[in-house]
């Protein structure tokens, strides 16, 4: 950009362009070169889809939700529960052996989310990202600047079998 703003300048030295036509051509150039902070956002997050907990015994926190909090089993995801918890869900799985108890992620829902879509507005904001696949759904994970692990999915994802709102029996 400092290139074609020098050019520009050179060029109003000399007379070749007026002002009007120096100061819209440099306003038009930093506009399409302004950080990625000031891009429109990528979509409306209209829901807290679900968070997704590791734990030490899946069902003994099942039980834990279940009589604490009456949240019915809504999919399973074998080797974890998913509880539903009003539009959304909490998933509980089992810790890997070597980590820590912990929330793995947090997942946001979007109405027609577009996981190659996103993938790549965020890739030109140089937000690394993901795409994995569950059955046929795509899934699209990244980290936010606390390295907090962020899904991004369609608002009907219901954590099923990989189908948007499939449920187990």
């Amino acid at each position: 950009m400092d290139h074609e703003v020098d050019t520009l300048l050179s060029r109003y030295e000399r007379g070749q362009v007026t002002r009007r036509q120096f100061l819209t051509t440099v306003s038009a150039l930093m506009a399409t070169n302004a950080p990625a902070s000031a891009a429109e956002p990528l979509g409306k997050v209209e829901q807290l889809n679900h968070v997704t907990l590791f734990v030490r015994d899946v069902q003994k926190s099942v039980r834990f939700y279940q009589e604490l909090l009456g949240m019915p089993v809504l999919t399973k995801q074998s080797p974890g529960i998913n509880l539903q918890a009003g539009s959304g869900f909490l998933g509980l799985y089992p810790v890997p052996p070597s980590d820590s108890v912990s929330i793995n992620h947090v997942c946001l829902g979007m109405r027609n989310f577009d996981a190659e879509v996103v993938l790549q507005q965020l890739e030109e904001r140089g937000v690394p990202a993901n795409i994995r696949l569950r059955g046929e759904t795509k899934e699209l994970y990244f980290t936010d600047p606390d390295n907090i692990r962020v899904q991004l999915q369609d608002v009907k994802y219901k954590g099923g079998t990989g189908v948007l709102g499939d449920r187990d029996p």
